[in-house]
Formats: structure tokens, sequence, C-alpha cells
């Protein structure tokens, strides 16, 4: 039974490649089955995922490459019908394989190995007649007589599925769910701008500063040494000048007035290096990043973020919306947001703007879309801040909203495997 429940299953998952059942009663895991059966080889470089499955209760998804070719590898563990650790392993080819759909129905699969193994003996086959007449007409009295009040009661049973279309008719909010981050509405960075050390730290992350507070402070010893010597240059120079004119030696009077002039400049870019070696608080908010307290003394390298600010109560929130959700948001869009550390309350928000910058994660992608908190917001709401989003897009019938998505993957399966 097992090796045809597991052909089964890999006809039913698109690109698979080899797929196969361990067991792990004995500590080891231990090959039960497999398919092809004919590709017991094949699966030696994926064992170290089915060691990995063994040791952790959720699934283990891996892209390898193995035989030139490229592979996603999903291992999960579950519970046999006699209790016993069993690890289902597969291996699709190519590396573009959304891993929520095959999750969703590996656990299918799982659920009806499980329901096979309890009604089905080991021993008999799935092609059999009479084990399919065995399972679809228990013998047990109880769903006998459940059965036959089943049929008295049609006129009943035929309301109730009339009463629950008008139920999947009806009009409800459409709402899609994302996580969601704080981020300040404006972020500043406080660089360094030139290579030194660094001489004080005046402020701590998560501290509240004014503008043109001073921040942090540069090692200031070698500049004011350079700008001794170009003093004494120009002090020099203009001596030399002077004695020049004396002597009516206009020539050379030119030439230090020169290098009189030469050092001046140098002394004011100097002098510009050296205010500028105060980093000050460009506006008045928080330090939401950088922990230098203790890298008085270091080495700091000319462009190195050391803080960065953002001012007070003004923050922006970023959804992350599912690449299958993001046609249906729009900017003007509302919802609610409710974050980790405040699940207490849940704020109310606005979508401003839909971006097309996305990142990948898992092999799906996420859009970025940004928004605000409308009217007032909680002191306690800090950049950084983690949590989801409920953001209502408009209005469609319960049953587009609780099988739109398996409508729209059975499309999508039935325009790939059709010709």
């Amino acid at each position: 039974m097992l090796n045809d429940w597991l052909k089964t299953v890999c006809l039913m998952l698109s690109g698979v490649k080899l797929a196969a059942v361990f067991s792990v009663a004995k500590g080891v895991p231990e090959r039960i089955g497999c398919w092809p059966a004919d590709k017991d080889d094949a699966l030696d470089p994926f064992l170290p995922q089915v060691d990995l499955a063994a040791n952790s209760d959720n699934p283990v998804i891996s892209y390898l490459n193995a035989n030139d070719d490229s592979f996603c590898v999903i291992s999960k563990q579950f519970i046999g019908p006699d209790g016993q650790r069993l690890i289902f392993l597969a291996c699709f080819q190519g590396a573009d394989v959304n891993p929520r759909y095959q999750l969703s129905l590996i656990d299918w699969s799982l659920v009806w190995y499980q329901l096979l193994a309890r009604k089905v003996p080991v021993n008999t086959q799935l092609s059999s007649p009479s084990a399919l007449v065995q399972v679809q007409q228990p013998s047990n009295p109880l769903f006998q007589r459940l059965y036959g009040q089943a049929r008295s009661y049609r006129l009943y049973l035929l309301a109730g599925l009339l009463f629950l279309m008008f139920c999947l008719y009806l009009p409800v909010d459409h709402s899609i769910k994302s996580p969601v981050v704080v981020e300040g509405s404006v972020q500043r960075s406080i660089t360094i701008p030139m290579d030194g050390f660094i001489k004080s730290i005046d402020v701590q992350a998560g501290e509240l500063v004014k503008q043109e507070q001073l921040i942090a402070s540069l090692d200031d010893a070698d500049i004011r040494l350079q700008l001794d010597q170009l003093k004494n240059d120009v002090a020099v120079a203009e001596k030399q000048h002077r004695q020049a004119l004396s002597q009516l030696n206009y020539a050379e009077a030119q030439q230090f007035s020169l290098q009189s002039d030469i050092a001046k400049i140098d002394i004011r870019l100097l002098q510009q290096k050296l205010n500028r070696l105060a980093l000050r608080a460009p506006i008045t908010g928080q330090i939401i990043s950088g922990d230098m307290g203790r890298a008085i003394g270091s080495v700091v390298k000319q462009g190195q973020v050391l803080f960065e600010m953002a001012p007070v109560g003004q923050y922006r929130i970023v959804f992350e919306v599912d690449e299958a959700d993001i046609r249906y948001v729009s900017s003007g869009d509302k919802g609610e947001i409710l974050l980790t550390g405040l699940g207490n309350r849940a704020y109310p928000v606005v979508l401003d703007s839909v971006s097309s910058v996305f990142t990948a994660q898992l092999g799906q992608r996420f859009y970025r879309v940004e928004g605000h908190i409308k009217g007032e917001g909680s002191s306690d709401i800090r950049p950084g801040m983690k949590g989801f989003a409920d953001i209502t897009v408009g209005r469609k019938r319960l049953g587009e909203v609780l099988f739109g998505p398996l409508l729209q993957w059975l499309r999508f399966k039935t325009w790939q495997w059709l010709p």
C-alpha cells in the first residue's frame, strides 16, 4: 500500500524527480519506500536532509545541486498510524518551485495516507476492488444507522445546501494579510567625515537629542599639528616677502606671496575639517541604531555610519504584500495593524504608495507598500517594531474570498499542464 500511495502522490505533485519514505523507529532513518523503485542510489545526495527533518518538528526546505542539476528538496516528519515516526522526502527538479503550494499538497497527502492505513490492511493492494468496497461500506452498525437517518432527512439536507450556497453568495469585505514594520518617516544617518579615531561618544542608542546637539567627536591631534605647521609656514613666507621687497627683488617677493596664499588656503581647509570632526545631530529626534559606547579610541573609516536618527512621533508603515495579492492593493486603501510589542491595541492605517520594489523569500516575492497611521499614534510606538496588517481592498462574495486562491491555483496548474 505504501508504494502505491507514494506513486500516486508523486504523480499529483508537479516536478517531482524522486520521493521516498523513511522510518526513524530505531533512531537511524531507514528507507521503507521509494519512487521510482529503481532509483535508490539517486537518493544518496539528499540523505542529510532526512537527518535534518528527523531532528526538527518543522518542514525542511533546501536548494541543492546534484548530478549537474538543481533541486528543491522538501522533507517533513509525521506520525504514522501505528505511532511510529516517519519522514517524507520529495525532490523537485529546478529551483523555481513554490514551496508553500507543494507543502499544502504534501500535508493533504500525509492525512490521506493515515486514513488509508487505518481502513485498508497492510497486505491489501489499492488496486483491489474489494478493498475499495470495504472502505466505502463500513460494517459498523453506528455508521449504517447514521446513513439511514441521512436518507430520511434528505429534504433538510437540501435546505441546508441551499442555505450554504446563499451564504457563499453574500458580499463581504475582502481583506489581505501582510507583515509590517515601523520605520521613521525621515531617517538621517550620521557618518564619519574622514578616517580617524573616535575621541568621545556623547549619546547612546534610544536617547532623545536636539538639533545641533553634540553626538560624538573624532581625535583632532594630527589636524591641529598640521594647522600649527601651516601657520608657521605663513609667518615665514610673509617675513621673506617683506625682506624681498626691502631689497627690491620683486620676483622673489611675488614667489613668497604665492607661498603664503597657498598656506592660508590649506589652513582654511584644515579648519573646515576640524569643524567636521564634531558630529552633531542633523534633526531633533531619537537615536534608533548605533551602540558605540565602547568604541572610544577605535579606528573608523570615511563614510562609515555611526548612528541613525528618526523624528519622534513621525512614522511610516512598510507593508510586505505577497505577489498574489499585490494586484488588489492601491493607494488610499485602509486597514489596521497589530504590532507584536503592543498587541493590546490595533491602529488604523492608510496606504500611501504601492512600489514596484520587491524582496524574494523562499521562492516568493513580496512587494513594498508604504502607509501611515491614521490619527494620533501611541507614544509607545518605536521604529523597528514588527507586526501584521489587515488591509481592506474592497468587497467580494464570500465564496470568492474563501475559494478564490484555490481556483486561481487550479487555473494556473491547468494552463501549465495542458498542451
